[in-house]
């Protein structure tokens, strides 16, 4: 339900110092008010949410069994779909980087999102009666929050290979009605590091605190993306046209081959998604074949993903399945299949090859995964990240807001490749050597195979 996020997060903020306060106090997250005559209970089938709405409002809840509390406030459009407008509380989160999302669209206690996947919800009486139902900085009841919703809908215990009841035993002592808002966010670091999930993390005002640290070839990457980029340059011809920000960068070889670079999927809105993937396709006709270059990307939004995917799709066929828990730490509901399809502007090859690295992840994965399907495609350069769950969102009593990954991914032979990563058919590596010298082996490699 809630994207794809980026793993790291960095955050300047300039306020003048006069209308600070009256700038924040109007970007925070406040309930909108809720008509009681009209006034409706949801909650959703294997993940921890709650919806209050009136057809025209509508406020998110986490829930666990102990805790309940509003983490999202939005509207619902007059053709279902609901929007998060803003978190609770924290204004520099909502100015910074939260952005409008959209839940999908809602009928009858069924969620549609984008990508196609049905989220089931069903119609309750009241909310529930917990033990934590307001926001309080309690060092004790934000810890008992924190694990309990891990404990109750985190996917990947099995994969990880950690034992989450002895990681209570182990870190509750530790934390009493005196512990400090740092000692506490230290321990949880500690707690989730044990996970080494990609998209677990915590967001305490503004500082991100990750599940999973960077990998070297990540490192290489963000590193190098500079020369890495201009060196792309010499196997083109003409510069990259570019459309939403340069997550869409595209151009073609002086033999006519196509190139496009997808260096982010962080878009919410399929309309702006769609006219620059049009823009693309109209530009790239004629070409030879096509590169389609992710080793850049670290992920956003699987409806982006499949977008581009249904672009070049023969059929409708099989991109992956996913599903979330339905009890305990090996329970899952049935996997919902998700799959791609020809829509919009095709962008016609006779071959495509698709280029990933390490920094490939989430929803770049998840494009990957359905990129393979295609007949016409090879993939080439490195394994990808490994890193596939929706990140699920989440709010602590404190107002930290917490991520998790929530759901397991398969892929369309069945199996799911979360910390695996999807290998390439062929490896190839760039390495630092390379880059100093202007080349970029994966691409000329690329290029050989589109010529051949």
């Amino acid at each position: 339900m809630w994207k794809k996020v980026a793993v790291s997060v960095s955050i300047l903020v300039v306020l003048c110092v006069g209308g600070a306060l009256v700038y924040l106090q109007i970007h925070a997250g406040a309930p909108p008010h809720i008509d009681a005559s009209k006034r409706e209970l949801w909650q959703s089938e294997g993940y921890n949410y709650i919806l209050e709405m009136d057809g025209k409002d509508v406020i998110v809840y986490n829930y666990t069994k102990d805790s309940l509390l509003p983490f999202g406030y939005g509207r619902i459009d007059k053709d279902g779909i609901i929007y998060i407008d803003k978190l609770h509380g924290n204004p520099l989160l909502n100015i910074m980087l939260w952005k409008t999302a959209p839940m999908g669209q809602f009928q009858n206690g069924t969620l549609t999102e984008e990508t196609g996947d049905v989220k089931r919800y069903k119609k309750i009486a009241e909310l529930p009666k917990v033990k934590v139902n307001a926001f309080t900085k309690d060092p004790v009841q934000n810890f008992e929050t924190f694990w309990q919703i891990f404990d109750e809908r985190f996917s990947l215990f099995g994969i990880a290979q950690v034992d989450w009841k002895q990681v209570y035993d182990e870190y509750r002592p530790k934390v009493t009605k005196q512990t400090s808002e740092e000692e506490l966010r230290l321990l949880f670091k500690e707690m989730i590091g044990k996970l080494n999930d990609g998209h677990t993390m915590i967001f305490s005002g503004l500082t991100s605190t990750l599940s999973r640290e960077k990998g070297e070839r990540e490192k290489l990457y963000a590193d190098n993306a500079k020369p890495m980029r201009k060196n792309i340059l010499d196997y083109l011809r003409g510069p990259l046209q570019s459309r939403l920000n340069e997550r869409i960068q595209y151009g073609k070889t002086e033999d006519g081959i196509g190139y496009i670079a997808l260096n982010g999927f962080g878009e919410f809105d399929m309309k702006e998604i769609d006219r620059a993937l049009a823009d693309a396709a109209k530009d790239l006709a004629g070409n030879r074949g096509i590169v389609i270059d992710l080793r850049f990307n670290g992920g956003g939004t699987d409806a982006f993903a499949l977008a581009v995917a249904n672009r070049f799709a023969d059929k409708k066929q099989l991109a992956f399945s996913k599903h979330a828990r339905s009890g305990g730490y090996e329970q899952f509901f049935a996997p919902t299949p998700i799959y791609i399809k020809p829509q919009g502007e095709s962008i016609p090859a006779d071959k495509i090859v698709v280029m990933t690295s390490q920094v490939t992840a989430s929803a770049a994965e998840i494009a990957t995964m359905s990129l393979r399907e295609i007949d016409r495609v090879t993939v080439i350069g490195e394994t990808t990240r490994g890193i596939h769950s929706d990140a699920m969102m989440n709010i602590l009593p404190n107002e930290w807001i917490l991520f998790l990954s929530a759901e397991q991914y398969m892929a369309a032979d069945g199996k799911v490749y979360e910390r695996i990563g999807l290998k390439p058919d062929e490896e190839v590596l760039i390495r630092k050597e390379d880059i100093q010298a202007g080349n970029d082996p994966v691409l000329a490699r690329a290029v050989e195979l589109l010529k051949s």
